[in-house]
């Protein structure tokens, strides 16, 4: 305790002297007067920089951007679809196929322009990516375009339709 006391003692005695020791504050010059401004004038600045881009940007940091709509479309849903893979909608797959490899499964669709596509757990796809592909399903990941959804996305799985020729 007695330590404590000492230490606080010599703390308070080197602030005082500190304070003794101060150098005197220099004396302000007078800046040549320039015109007065008005607070109006000031508000009319504040609001041309604003106005400009000067003062303000909005920085989104991944977020969506409040002043789009959300009724419409974004940019990546507009205009023509990829080719390829990157192109096909979920809703639009059939599942012809699972083949087993030694790197795991892998998915035969047909596409919308009857076409045969390979499909491995992780492709993009135009609406969504595949999740997991098993010996008899297909699960993909759909992202949804629906702002009252309480999830942005919903998971489809795709069975293989196995028929037997006679």
């Amino acid at each position: 305790m007695k330590r404590a006391a000492a230490g606080f003692l010599l703390l308070l005695a080197g602030v005082a002297s500190g304070l003794a020791q101060a150098p005197p504050a220099p004396t302000p010059t007078s800046a040549p007067a320039g015109p007065i401004e008005s607070p109006g004038q000031a508000m009319l600045e504040a609001e041309e920089s604003a106005l400009s881009g000067r003062a303000y940007s909005y920085d989104p940091a991944g977020r969506r951007d409040p002043f789009r709509s959300l009724l419409t479309r974004p940019e990546r849903f507009a205009g023509e679809r990829p080719p390829g893979i990157a192109g096909i909608s979920i809703d639009d797959i059939v599942v012809q196929g699972i083949w087993k490899t030694r790197s795991g499964h892998i998915a035969q669709i047909r596409g919308t322009d009857n076409r045969s596509y390979l499909l491995r757990s992780g492709d993009l796809l135009y609406d969504g990516e595949v999740v997991r592909v098993a010996p008899n399903e297909v699960t993909f990941r759909q992202n949804l375009n629906d702002p009252q959804s309480v999830k942005p996305f919903r998971d489809v799985t795709k069975q293989l339709n196995v028929t037997v020729r006679q």
